[in-house]
């Protein structure tokens, strides 16, 4: 589903119409967690969510920090809610399950470490914590008061920062930027801030830690060409990174997000051009021997200073 127009733009009429019902949902999330006892882990969590709706990056912020902790020595586990998962409650099998079994995004995490599939957070941590994890990561959940976290990072897109700043349905927020802050670790920019956001940030907690950081590739393809499809929250910004390292796109398919791939939809675009180019979130989802010949490309989560994020990071070893 694309997001309304109008949550892009402050003080429009249907933004101002619908926000008695965005105060609504906003006061709503302060119940739950006023309400909710959370399980408190016996290992750090650190949870990787939004307050915008939509993709803006949170997996492929996850694989960054299990990244910096195995190479620690750290046993990392991935707690995932399955987004229209069939199965709940498992440990991701990659030579058994399927994206529909458990998700796309679970099948890229166990590529990485260990991942449990769960909706219910708190029965997922403590499976982790009987598996023998001594850290876990979850993808998405912030506003999820089951589990105390020790880290929290919310995760922005740049280009669309809040929007209209607009609780839904009035606007993209599942709360109110002051009152995801409270919460917050520290905010990660993913792209050049196009709307103030940092400064907006700092006027509600001036020393509230925002990290700016980019998805860049490893390897520059300066004169690659072909084609490039994408199902993620915004396949725009997966085309545009690949122009930035020179790749030339002859054409672009842009798929919803979680979108499920039929054979003919892939063998479609193979017919068109050699070089197919998608992510690897799309491609867990096509069948191997399409997948075979595709090209799969894999960004790297870069921070724009690396000692700031390693800062927040140490804390989870206090």
């Amino acid at each position: 589903m694309k997001q309304p127009k109008f949550w892009s733009h402050p003080n429009t009429k249907r933004g101002r119409l619908l926000a008695p019902i965005g105060r609504l949902y906003e006061k709503s999330v302060e119940r739950r967690f006023k309400k909710t006892k959370p399980y408190v882990p016996q290992i750090p969590v650190i949870c990787v969510g939004n307050i915008c709706v939509g993709g803006v990056g949170k997996t492929p912020l996850c694989l960054a920090l299990a990244d910096f902790f195995l190479r620690e020595g750290v046993r990392v586990y991935f707690l995932n809610h399955g987004y229209k998962s069939r199965l709940q409650n498992v440990l991701v099998d990659l030579n058994l399950h399927t994206a529909d079994d458990i998700s796309d995004e679970a099948l890229l995490l166990a590529a990485k470490a260990p991942t449990i599939v769960d909706k219910n957070r708190a029965r997922g941590v403590m499976k982790a914590e009987k598996l023998g994890a001594e850290l876990v990561i979850m993808d998405d959940g912030f506003q999820n008061p089951s589990v105390k976290k020790t880290l929290s990072f919310i995760v922005f897109d740049g280009v669309r920062g809040i929007g209209n700043g607009l609780c839904l349905p009035a606007g993209p927020l599942r709360e109110t930027l002051q009152q995801g802050l409270k919460r917050a670790s520290a905010a990660v920019i993913l792209g050049p801030d196009k709307t103030g956001l940092c400064d907006r940030i700092h006027h509600y907690a001036p020393d509230f830690p925002v990290l700016h950081a980019e998805l860049k590739m490893a390897h520059p393809m300066v004169g690659f060409r072909g084609i490039a499809f994408a199902g993620i929250g915004m396949p725009n910004k997966f085309f545009d990174m690949l122009t930035k390292n020179g790749i030339i796109l002859d054409q672009t398919y842009p798929f919803p997000d979680h979108y499920s791939y039929k054979r003919s939809d892939i063998e479609k675009m193979l017919a068109r051009s050699d070089t197919v180019m998608t992510t690897e979130k799309d491609a867990v989802k096509v069948p191997a021997d399409l997948r075979a010949r595709l090209t799969v490309i894999k960004p790297e989560f870069v921070f724009d200073n690396p000692d700031d994020w390693v800062a927040v990071l140490k804390k989870v070893s206090k």
